[in-house]
């Protein structure tokens, strides 16, 4: 054993006998352990890049019917033709109901009335 450690170790004896603890000890050397921790290692939680979905819609296709006249769309929801007249007076009688301006309206769509 080395010199200096062994007189460390008897200084350490001798200091635990005087700081009172009670007990005699005389020549018994204490030895002292010391443990050497490595500093802790801190390790950084990451949280995984957020992911980004693109949802991509297929272009809409509106297919529209022809464009009907307002004789057509009467007659095609079935309404009457006594229903088609009063429509038309109500409408102010349009000159584009009554395609050969004879008072008569929708004769297209409902038939000759005259």
């Amino acid at each position: 054993m080395n010199r200096t450690v062994a007189a460390l170790l008897v200084s350490a004896g001798a200091a635990a006998v005087m700081a009172g603890c009670g007990t005699t000890t005389a020549g018994t050397p204490v030895t002292v352990v010391r443990e050497i921790v490595p500093p802790s290692t801190t390790t950084a939680v990451v949280a995984p890049p957020a992911t980004s979905v693109v949802v991509v819609e297929p272009p809409v296709t509106i297919t529209r019917a022809p464009s009907l006249t307002s004789c057509q769309r009467l007659a095609a929801d079935r309404f009457s033709y006594a229903y088609a007249f009063d429509a038309w007076v109500n409408a102010g009688r349009p000159l584009s109901w009554d395609a050969d301006r004879d008072g008569y309206p929708c004769e297209q769509s409902y038939g000759n009335r005259n």
